[in-house]
């Protein structure tokens, strides 16, 4: 009997589908291609302003296949939801529109009335958006988040195979003084004769060179001479590494990663218009980071990726025990 209904259901959604616009039917209900519009145009937009021709084709298919997925998984679980008996009281939708109202309108309902209106949003399905939107939080919290528990033996193993994860670059500890080369040369002439083109900037920075070997202040230094912003706290950069957010530039660590604590680099000249001094203050070597410095964040990712499977598993049980057909 089922099985009739559910052709006879197919048969129907297939006659209406120019008329209608229907991209799927799960179970009993219809999502429509306006549904599926509705939440790709924006991604449409940045899509067709990147692309063209035949890749522009796929990719909005591929966007709106994607919003399609994701309806009939929405969809799927409000079913589930009303078919165990659960229900979300008026009261709940009340008070979350008085919230909106209150919060992003500043009490005036009229305002929110008159936006609801220009959106060509009925009152009724704003509510029915809440009470979706409440249950499907309410069901993946149920089904996933409270399925989800993490063992301290989960931490260390995961810790354990990914141990790369957690190594820690070596660091150097690294004051600068900066100069910014000439925009144009100077001529001047040699001990020969000759017309000779240079730098003054260039001069200056040997010249500070010249003051750090003779055992001037690097901190002195750089307040009096350097241009750049940290000038003022004595060249002092902190911690960098090779790689990653604390990264120095390339043409700058090779360098300083010969230098011990103490020690200062030549004038640096650099491809895009410095001069670099640059001097080592301090050294940490690469090391491995301590299972308790970094367990809060395993534990967090462990939840993440078994949270990730659960919700799988819950949406395949769902789509088993449905009928669905998809016509986009």
């Amino acid at each position: 009997m089922w099985a009739m209904a559910a052709f006879s259901l197919v048969t129907s959604a297939r006659a209406q589908y120019l008329a209608d616009g229907i991209a799927a039917v799960v179970n009993d209900k219809v999502i429509t291609y306006v549904q599926i519009n509705q939440q790709v145009a924006e991604t449409e937009k940045l899509l067709r302003e990147n692309y063209q021709g035949d890749e522009l084709f796929q990719r909005v298919k591929e966007a709106k296949l994607n919003v399609l997925r994701a309806l009939i998984e929405r969809e799927l679980i409000i079913q589930d939801f009303k078919t165990q008996g659960g229900f979300i009281p008026d009261t709940y939708t009340t008070e979350r529109i008085n919230d909106v109202i209150r919060d992003e309108y500043g009490g005036d309902r009229v305002a929110f009335i008159k936006t609801l209106y220009e959106r060509g949003v009925t009152m009724q399905k704003y509510k029915d958006e809440i009470q979706d939107n409440a249950i499907v939080g309410y069901m993946r919290n149920k089904n996933v988040v409270q399925t989800v528990l993490i063992s301290p033996y989960q931490i260390e193993q995961y810790y354990q195979q990914n141990l790369r994860l957690f190594q820690q670059d070596e660091q150097i500890k690294v004051s600068t003084i900066v100069l910014r080369k000439s925009l144009f040369p100077s001529q001047r002439t040699d001990k020969d004769g000759h017309q000779v083109t240079y730098d003054p900037q260039e001069e200056i920075a040997k010249e500070i060179l010249y003051k750090l070997d003779t055992g001037e202040d690097f901190a002195d230094l750089a307040r009096s001479y350097s241009e750049a912003s940290n000038k003022d706290d004595g060249g002092e950069l902190g911690w960098v590494t090779q790689n990653g957010k604390t990264a120095i530039r390339s043409d700058l660590w090779d360098p300083i990663s010969k230098l011990q604590p103490g020690q200062h680099t030549d004038v640096i000249a650099t491809a895009d218009g410095y001069y670099y001094i640059v001097q080592v203050e301090d050294r940490k070597k690469s090391t491995m980071a301590p299972l308790e410095d970094v367990r809060a964040q395993i534990e967090q990712t462990v939840i993440n990726e078994q949270s990730q499977v659960r919700q799988q598993q819950w949406l395949d049980s769902l789509r088993a025990k449905a009928f669905i057909k998809m016509f986009l």
